[in-house]
Order: structure tokens, then sequence, then C-alpha cells
């Protein structure tokens, strides 16, 4: 009987042992695989991280171009006409124009000097840039005006010989901040300038009456100021203003 017991003792030992072997091996398993899933969590997490700090760079740069982009951009003003046939003005031609331009409200600055001006007259289209030479670069912030543009060169010498067909001159308006220079004429806050023309040089001849003129001036980045008048039908002094 002492040996039967005995036997029997021996087996319950064994099989605990056995199955506290077998426990241990499956924790083991368990936590092995626990912590690999802890760490590609983390790897997961990381790589989330760095890719919505990215992203959000990357929008909030695009949005700033975008905004800048939209918000920038150049204002015509007015148009102001000119007709050196002041004797006989009725029978006489536009010769060559000012743009009066400044910046829309918020724009940044807007260099000139990389911007177009087209313009289109009786089915024929220019587009004209400026030209870096400091004869179609003038100051004249003292000389604010139709009549006093008109008059900044008796013999007319700035606009008749110094505007070729292809490009136009700036006269400085206003210049606060001295970003008008005749080598980066850039519009800043505050700054004016009036863009000449010689449409005779231009188109072969002066705006006559009665004509559609379109156009635009479209800077490097930003929006375009818009140009669109019709001439009078009867011209009555040198200065005429078309838009």
């Amino acid at each position: 009987m002492n040996r039967t017991i005995k036997r029997g003792v021996r087996k319950l030992q064994r099989a605990f042992v056995f199955k506290d072997e077998d426990g241990a091996e499956t924790g083991i398993g368990t936590l092995i695989v626990f912590i690999a899933m802890v760490l590609v969590a983390a790897v997961a997490a990381t790589v989330l991280i760095h890719t919505a700090g990215q992203l959000q760079q990357q929008a909030q740069s695009t949005g700033s171009t975008t905004t800048q982009q939209v918000s920038t951009g150049v204002i015509v003003q007015s148009v102001a006409g000119f007709d050196y046939n002041t004797a006989d003005p009725e029978a006489g031609n536009v010769s060559w124009i000012a743009i009066y331009v400044t910046l829309n409200s918020g724009s940044g600055p807007v260099d000139l000097g990389n911007a177009t001006l087209a313009l289109n007259y009786k089915g024929t289209s220019a587009d004209l840039r400026y030209n870096t030479a400091g004869t179609n670069f003038l100051n004249a912030s003292s000389n604010s005006g139709y009549s006093n543009i008109a008059a900044l060169d008796n013999n007319k010498a700035f606009v008749s010989k110094n505007m070729s067909a292809t490009n136009f001159g700036i006269v400085v308006i206003s210049n606060p901040t001295g970003s008008l220079t005749s080598t980066h004429p850039v519009l800043s806050s505050g700054s004016e300038v009036a863009l000449l023309v010689n449409v005779t040089n231009t188109f072969g001849a002066g705006f006559q009456q009665g004509r559609q003129v379109s156009g635009s001036l479209t800077p490097e980045v930003g929006s375009p100021g818009v140009i669109q008048f019709t001439t009078p039908l009867a011209y009555t002094s040198g200065v005429i203003q078309l838009q």
C-alpha cells in the first residue's frame, strides 16, 4: 500500500512540475509578443508624428504662398493720354500715355522690372517691358498730376526719343521707402508710378478718336492691373483722361 501511495505521489509531483514549466514557457512567449507589439506601436507612432509634422509645415508653407499670391498685385488707378498737337487738338492723336499704378491693399512688393505691359489697339497686340536704361526712369515726385507729367520734358525727349516700341518708361510719383530705383523699380507700400508708353512708336500711329484700347499690367507674381478705355469722340485739350 505504501509503495502504491509513493508512486502516486511521485506521479503527481512530476505532473505538477510539467505544468509549471509549460506555464513558464507560455508566459515568456506572451511577454515577447507583447514587447514586440509595444515596439511596433512605438515605431508606428513615431512615423505618424513625423509625417503629421511634415504635412503641417507643408500646409502652412502652401497657405502662406497662396495668401501672398492672392493678395499681391497691382492696380491701375487711371490712364492719361497726351496729344502733341496743342494748336489743333481736335485733329490730333494720343501720341503717348501715362498709366498710373500702385499696389493692391495688403500687397507685397512688386518688381516692375519683371512685369509685362500688354496693350491691344485696332487688332494689334503689343507686349512691353521695362528698359533698365536710366533714360527710361525719371524721379518726378514733385511733379504729380497729368499736366505736370506732360511737362516733365519740354522737348518731349524722354518719350519721343528714349522710348522704343517694346519698352515702357517709369516716372516716380511717390517713393516713401526708396524702393523704386532705375535698376530695380520695386513698388512697395505707399509708392506710386506712372508707366509711360510711346503709342506712336508701339502701334505706328497714335490713338485715334472713338477707339477701344484694352490691356493689362501683369507682375511676375500676383494679380494684374486692368486697362480698359475708349478714347473720346473728340479731343479738346492736350491732356486727356482716358481711364
